[in-house]
């Protein structure tokens, strides 16, 4: 009897310690999930009840100089991908190629190279259509962690205007992310132009949203203890291009063919237009792109994304004799009273005979006159006095060769020859002095860009600054603060005041006087100085260019216009040019058919 009641102690407090043991496992094991665990299954609580959305801030607008919108942003759905909602990523990848049209492979390789962090949505695709957001509502039981977002996309003008110094905006690339702190997956950045330039300034800061969801990822609501982060708009770039004479010189480019036109402030530098032809649909990249549409316009061979104005380098023609004229009158190879041989129509030059433009010649010409009429063979000659030696001292004075600072991405500096340049190309003695001939009129290894002649004649009017071209003029931030972007002198024209009234005199003839090249860009009580050029191609019909100043007394603009094998600068350019003189001094023409 009483070995049996030790026992039933004994079994009790056994039976007590096992007891106490569970008490304090468990109370070990609550402790550790509520004290060193509770981060982890806090956030795991709220997978089933919070969906953290990014809130996109709207992209900076961008207005014209008199504040007329270029480039807004507009509503669109954008389909998102959350990871930790996503039981199998190969399955909704599957179900959701269908529904897109895309490749199942590619959508799955998207997720998983994006799947950085299972709390952030993967944006899948933007700019989705109703009736695809439709469909895929439908069948939301079946696609576990998609979800949809308002977000602006941006709205560029119709037809292409502008879309060469526009720019457009695309997805970050890799790259991008790991050189900027800021990025991160499926930012949408500029690619191009001003947005490109100015991307700092015109994506803003992105905000945050919380939501309430069900575990099969209906939204309830706003989750109600967390506040969102509000995000903060871009800023609003003010250009100094004018929208409407964008608009007419693009018109007018189409009509021509390929080419380029800048208008520029004389005084300023401020650009007024820069038009390229032909043009893109930068709305296109708005959205998804599909390869095709890309495949197709990169190789398109009149290479749309091709900005002529800045990109596209050509023989300047004619346009050049104005600044060998000024390196002839900088060393005294010529004045008014001391000039060259007359012109017949062709003259020897070494082993090889060189013609002018005109077959019959132009007969004895001074400075003056061989800049109206263009003579060829005054200027061979001229060259020839120079030589190559006071070419490569005079050019780079002018910034030939050289950029123009202009505040777009992917400016071409051009070519000004020199003696190092032809020798490296040919060796020490292969090539003679000759070269230098046909520099004189602008042909040959001289390449320039329609926005290098604007700069440059703009300098030879207004007293000798070259002014760095600018299309944006000011920038205000989301709170209303303004950035003036002030003019910008980079350098001097080596001419004397006196050089370069000559040179504007001489070109005012070529517009007023008998025998000007460009008799027919005449504008009532508005007196213009300009020259036309008419560069030859090695790939077929010579180009077109004119380049200006107006009035040719206190200019306001300078103008170049470069239109592809469309031939002679009078016939083509420079009746472009008038046009756009005509719009910009308020002189009624007909209207454009």
């Amino acid at each position: 009897m009483v070995d049996q009641r030790l026992d039933r102690k004994f079994n009790f407090k056994v039976l007590m310690a096992v007891y106490l043991l569970i008490a304090i496992a468990i109370f070990i094991k609550l402790s550790a999930m509520q004290i060193f665990s509770a981060s982890y299954y806090r956030r795991a609580s709220l997978e089933n009840s919070v969906r953290i959305v990014p809130i996109k801030a709207p992209r900076g607008i961008i207005l014209d100089r008199f504040g007329n919108i270029i480039v807004r942003n507009r509503p669109s759905y954008s389909m998102y991908l959350v990871p930790y909602q996503v039981p199998d990523i190969k399955l909704v990848a599957a179900k959701l190629a269908n529904f897109l049209n895309v490749d199942k492979t590619y959508l799955q390789n998207t997720i998983v190279a994006n799947w950085k962090n299972k709390f952030l949505p993967i944006r899948l695709r933007r700019d989705i259509d109703f009736t695809t957001l439709s469909i895929l509502e439908e069948h939301s039981l079946d696609l576990p962690g998609v979800a949809f977002q308002i977000e602006p996309t941006r709205m560029y003008p119709d037809s292409g205007i502008g879309s060469h110094f526009l720019g457009y905006i695309g997805e970050v690339y890799d790259k991008e992310i790991e050189t900027n702190p800021d990025y991160r997956s499926g930012d949408l950045v500029g690619k191009k132009g001003i947005e490109k330039q100015y991307d700092s300034y015109l994506r803003g800061r992105d905000g945050l949203s919380y939501l309430e969801v069900t575990a099969q990822g209906r939204v309830l609501g706003k989750y109600p203890e967390k506040e969102d982060v509000e995000p903060i708009s871009g800023a609003t770039l003010t250009l100094n291009i004018d929208l409407e004479m964008q608009k007419l010189a693009d018109h007018l480019l189409d009509s021509c063919g390929q080419g380029a036109v800048v208008v520029m402030d004389v005084n300023t530098g401020g650009v007024l237009t820069l038009a390229s032809s032909p043009e893109f649909d930068a709305n296109l990249f708005s959205g998804f792109i599909s390869p095709d549409k890309w495949n197709e316009i990169v190789n398109d061979p009149a290479h749309p994304l091709l900005n002529r104005g800045i990109q596209a380098t050509y023989p300047p023609g004619s346009t050049m004799k104005i600044f060998t004229a000024g390196m002839a009158l900088y060393f005294d190879k010529v004045s008014a009273e001391r000039g060259f041989d007359a012109c017949r129509g062709a003259k020897r030059f070494g082993n090889r005979v060189f013609k002018c433009w005109r077959p019959e010649g132009h007969g004895r010409l001074d400075l003056h006159g061989a800049i109206v009429q263009s003579c060829d063979i005054y200027f061979y000659q001229m060259g020839l006095a120079c030589g190559m030696e006071l070419w490569e001292k005079f050019m780079p004075m002018c910034h030939l060769g050289q950029l123009t600072g202009i505040d777009i991405p992917g400016e071409k500096p051009g070519n000004s020859p020199s003696i190092k340049y032809y020798d490296n190309r040919y060796g020490k003695n292969g090539w003679t002095k000759i070269f230098i001939v046909n520099l004189a009129i602008g042909q040959g290894e001289v390449l320039v860009t329609p926005v290098q002649m604007a700069t440059l004649y703009a300098a030879v009017g207004n007293g000798g600054t070259i002014y760095q071209p600018q299309i944006v003029k000011k920038i205000t931030d989301s709170y209303g603060t303004e950035t003036i972007i002030s003019p910008k002198e980079t350098g001097k024209l080596p001419l004397t005041q006196a050089q370069l009234d000559f040179l504007v005199e001489a070109m005012t003839g070529v517009t007023e006087e008998g025998g000007g090249t460009a008799r027919g860009v005449q504008l009532p009580g508005i007196s213009v100085a300009g020259k036309t050029g008419t560069a030859q191609n090695p790939h077929g019909k010579e180009h077109s260019w004119f380049v200006c100043i107006a009035p040719a007394v206190n200019p306001e603009i300078s103008i170049a216009v470069l239109v592809e094998n469309a031939g002679h600068g009078s016939t083509v350019a420079a009746p472009l040019a008038k046009r756009i003189l005509q719009y910009y001094f308020k002189i009624p023409t007909k209207p454009i058919a």
